[in-house]
């Protein structure tokens, strides 16, 4: 399997973990009441999986593998099998939280699961759920715009997402197929370069670029309107790099669209 996860998990049903979150943010509620809100992530993680007792298992690992890549991810706490659990210590909730807690019940095909923040003066939390499923993840369609298959690296690249994709299915976190194309490349030494900002013959900095060769880099999006305009910026961009081309993938949960930039 391309995404484990250590011992069997239950689907609940929304009644279910419904009934499963009221006795977690019973202890929750306690424990800020009790600890205050000024320690870290992990000391509210383990008290919460103490109270909880033989329910509650914390730092489960999900492991995402492709050929040699791996890349290990934990959840915090997880309840009844079923029952995902992120812990968190900000200022308050924001929009990447909710993505990180619908990446795992995508990876575990778990449809509910719960935001804590112990920080604020009260306890916020937030239900986080998805419906999607693995089999509808990998039901995209794939869109070729400007591409050539004369370039080699950028057919191997667009190999490796395929390969990606028809594995873990979309709607998982951009930096993961990010990463995975990097390991596939020769890792982040090889890839990852710095490269020159030229604007009317002077030099104004250096930009980190991946790079599949010298003069060509890859970029991964998961852009769902005005693709005309990224191009224009990342037709900008080139403009002021010694860059030739780039090729480009926009990954959506439905389409996966290859798109080559070539200098004008």
């Amino acid at each position: 399997m391309p995404i484990t996860i250590d011992g069997p998990l239950r689907v609940m049903t929304q009644d279910e973990f419904g009934a499963v979150a009221f006795d977690v943010m019973h202890h929750a509620f306690a424990i800020h009441q009790e600890l205050g809100r000024f320690f870290d992530e992990k000391v509210y993680q383990n008290e919460l999986c103490r109270r909880l007792g033989n329910r509650a298992v914390t730092e489960v690992e999900l492991k995402v593998t492709l050929g040699e890549f791996r890349r290990p991810y934990r959840i915090d706490l997880l309840v009844d099998r079923g029952a995902i659990f992120e812990i968190k210590t900000a200022s308050e909730l924001h929009v990447q939280h909710r993505t990180q807690l619908i990446h795992y019940l995508m990876m575990t095909e778990l449809r509910h699961g719960k935001l804590i923040n112990f920080r604020p003066e009260q306890v916020e939390h937030e239900f986080v759920n998805t419906a999607s499923t693995l089999a509808e993840r990998r039901r995209f369609e794939i869109q070729n715009g400007c591409w050539e298959r004369s370039h080699s690296s950028g057919e191997q690249f667009r190999e490796i997402l395929i390969s990606c994709l028809q594995d873990w299915g979309t709607g998982l976190e951009l930096p993961l197929y990010d990463d995975a194309v990097v390991h596939c490349f020769g890792g982040k030494a090889v890839v990852e370069r710095e490269i020159e900002v030229v604007s009317n013959g002077h030099r104004v900095g250096i930009q980190s670029v991946r790079m599949l060769n010298p003069t060509t880099a890859f970029k991964l999006t998961s852009i769902t309107r005005d693709l005309k305009g990224y191009e224009s910026h990342m037709r900008r961009f080139m403009e002021f790099t010694q860059l030739k081309h780039v090729f480009w993938a926009n990954i959506t949960s439905r389409h996966v669209l290859f798109n080559l930039i070539s200098r004008n």
